[in-house]
C-alpha cells in the first residue's frame, strides 16, 4: 500500500541554474521503489508535484529525485535545505520490466532523472546498457556520464541533434535484441518509438502527464492507449495507476 511520509532532506546540489537534485531520507520509500516509479511531493501550493525517482540507496534509506524550476511549487520544492522536510507520498506507479539482457535508454529534459535510476539498477544487474541522452544545449546537460551518447540540438557539446541522431551511432552490435527504455518530452518519445519499430526492437515509454493526487481517483492525467477489443477506436489509461510505463506500440501519439 502506498503510504504518506514526512521525507527529511539529506543533501541538495544545483545541476544547473534551474535544476535541482534533492536527496531525501525515507526508508519505507528507498525500500522497495524500483525504476519507473514516482513520487508526489507536497508543497505549499494547492497540489503536490509530481517526480520521477531519479536514485535509491537501500543502504542508507535515501532517495533522489531531480526538480527543475518551471513555476511557485517546483521553486520551492528545490529550494528546500538540508534537514527540512515535506509529505511524500509514494513510491507511485508501475515500473519498467527489466527481464531482458540488453537494454538501450534513451532520456531528454527531466526524463535522464528516472534514466539514472534505470541505469544504476540495470549495471548492479550486469546487463548490458547503452545510454542516449539529448538536451537543448550545452547548459542543459545534467546527470551526464562520458560513457553515454550525449546529443544537442544546439550542437555546442556532443552530437549535433536530437536522441534519434544519437541512436544512430550504435553498432549493430548495440542494436540487436536490444530493448529500448524511454523517458521524456511526448516528441522525443514519439521519435524514438519509431525509430525502435523501424529496427524491429522492442520499446517502452513513460508518459508524462500533469497528475493531481497520483493515485487513479481524480483521472486528471488519462491518455489514449490502443483498444485491446476489436471495434473500439481506443482506451482510456491513467498514467498514474496504469502507467506510466507503456509498450510504444499501444500509446497512440
Amino acid at each position: 500500500m502506498n503510504k504518506d511520509f514526512f521525507c527529511e532532506v539529506v543533501s541538495r546540489q544545483m545541476l544547473n541554474e534551474d535544476t535541482a537534485l534533492i536527496e531525501f531520507s525515507c526508508e519505507q520509500i528507498a525500500s522497495v521503489a524500483v525504476p519507473g516509479q514516482f513520487v508526489n511531493i507536497t508543497c505549499s501550493n494547492f497540489l503536490r508535484r509530481p517526480f520521477g525517482i531519479a536514485s535509491v540507496n537501500k543502504q542508507t534509506g535515501t532517495f533522489k529525485v531531480g526538480i527543475k524550476i518551471v513555476g511557485e511549487g517546483t521553486e520551492e520544492l528545490a529550494s528546500l535545505d538540508e534537514g527540512e522536510g515535506t509529505w511524500i507520498l509514494g513510491p507511485l506507479g508501475n515500473g519498467f520490466e527489466l527481464s531482458s539482457d540488453k537494454y538501450i535508454l534513451v532520456g531528454g529534459g527531466s526524463g535522464v532523472f528516472p534514466v539514472n535510476f534505470l541505469y544504476e539498477d540495470l549495471v548492479s544487474k550486469d546487463k548490458s546498457v547503452k545510454v542516449v541522452q539529448g538536451f537543448r544545449d550545452k547548459s542543459q546537460v545534467i546527470m551526464n556520464n562520458p560513457d553515454y551518447i550525449l546529443t544537442t540540438d544546439a550542437g555546442d557539446e556532443g552530437i549535433k541533434g536530437n536522441c534519434c541522431d544519437g541512436l544512430d551511432t550504435l553498432s549493430e552490435d548495440d542494436i540487436k535484441d536490444a530493448t529500448i527504455l524511454c523517458v521524456g518530452p511526448m516528441p522525443m518519445m514519439k521519435a524514438v518509438s519509431s525509430w525502435a519499430d523501424g529496427h524491429g526492437l522492442d520499446c517502452y515509454v513513460s508518459l508524462e502527464q500533469r497528475m493531481a493526487c497520483g493515485i487513479g481517483v481524480c483521472l486528471v492525467c488519462v491518455c489514449k492507449i490502443k483498444a485491446q477489443e476489436e471495434g473500439i477506436p481506443f482506451d482510456h489509461k491513467r498514467c498514474c495507476k496504469d502507467g506510466p510505463v507503456f509498450d510504444a506500440k499501444e500509446v497512440i501519439w
